[in-house]
């Protein structure tokens, strides 16, 4: 795989009730463009959790159902761990362990769920247990893409495309469940790899729930925008995607459904990054303000959670309290 150059600004782009206004240049691309589509990592798992809380409301699945119920062959704490835990990190699936040497030049390997369930089955035991702690699971995530599939009788790929992407004119999104050619417009990923070098992504891997998520800053626009004027489900969505979890003994927690409610410089946020070889990305809500800055980037040598705060912190510097904690220190109820 041929070595590319050191990446460039990422997309920074600040949304106002759907409407896009730029902040910065494009990494890898000959400029910004609303529908360039990007690999966004994490930023799944609000868009699983949404699938999850429709199914919910449906009453195809309860919160407090045992994940073996959705979920075959798994170890004993599949019993255990309720598809609650799953959605809050509060079940202590334990997760893959990032030790090693790092992504060789021809990058991540064609990894699908069925690889990684594989994998997950033949771990016996859970990291706590569950409900006693918040402690951050990718697995639970891919657990939750299996109980989408096995509730609605479909795919997570599907049953995102029919009930959320298709409804909200989100057409250049899609979770890639296969190894299937990308569209033109997505921007391939660009990493260090063991040699030291910069590689471009081939993208073969092709696992979902944890990530797999393609998108669009204008696609994820229009997700912003159901917040204030929900085409799904009435309102109702919004409020239960923000309801933030609890311990089995009460406690609070900072997590809600895939995204994180905290505060920002006084205003309060619901948020959520992805990262991945080769890509970055950050997506940051203010509600009572109607404004969402998103940051993507199509190489992972940036600090995209900062650079969205800080475009955030120009865009609504006449809001914030500069005197009042910046959003990494308000990761109360943890």
């Amino acid at each position: 795989m041929a070595s590319a150059p050191a990446a460039a600004e990422p997309i920074a782009a600040v949304v106002r009730s759907g409407d896009v206004t730029w902040a910065a240049g494009a990494a890898y691309a000959d400029g910004p463009a609303p529908d360039s589509i990007f690999y966004v990592g994490s930023i799944a798992k609000q868009f699983v959790a949404a699938c999850i809380a429709l199914l919910e409301r449906e009453g195809a699945l309860a919160l407090d159902d045992p994940v073996s119920v959705y979920v075959p062959d798994l170890p004993a704490w599949g019993e255990r761990v309720t598809v609650d835990h799953l959605v809050h990190h509060t079940g202590g699936v334990k997760e893959r362990s990032r030790s090693g040497p790092g992504v060789p030049a021809d990058g991540v390997p064609a990894w699908g769920n069925e690889e990684l369930l594989e994998r997950l089955r033949t771990v016996a035991e859970l990291d706590f247990e569950p409900g006693s702690r918040y402690g951050y699971s990718n697995r639970g995530y891919l657990l939750l893409a299996e109980v989408v599939a096995a509730a609605s009788g479909s795919s997570l790929r599907a049953f995102a495309h029919d009930r959320i992407f298709e409804p909200l004119g989100m057409r250049e999104t899609f979770f890639r469940d296969r190894e299937s050619p990308l569209p033109a417009n997505a921007l391939r990923g660009h990493f260090r790899a063991t040699d030291g070098t910069v590689h471009e992504e081939p993208a073969r891997f092709h696992a979902v729930g944890a990530g797999g998520l393609w998108t669009s800053v204008s696609d994820l626009a229009r997700w912003d925008a159901n917040f204030d004027e929900d085409q799904l489900t009435d309102g109702w969505l919004f409020e239960r995607l923000t309801q933030r979890g609890t311990l089995t003994d009460g406690t609070p927690i900072h997590y809600a459904w895939g995204l994180s409610v905290r505060t920002h410089r006084g205003l309060p946020i619901v948020s959520h990054g992805g990262n991945f070889p080769g890509w970055e990305s950050k997506m940051v809500r203010f509600p009572t303000e109607r404004t969402t800055v998103i940051v993507l980037a199509n190489g992972e040598e940036f600090d995209v959670s900062s650079k969205a705060f800080e475009v955030a912190d120009e865009a609504l510097a006449d809001r914030l309290d500069d005197t009042a904690p910046h959003a990494d220190h308000t990761f109360d109820g943890v």
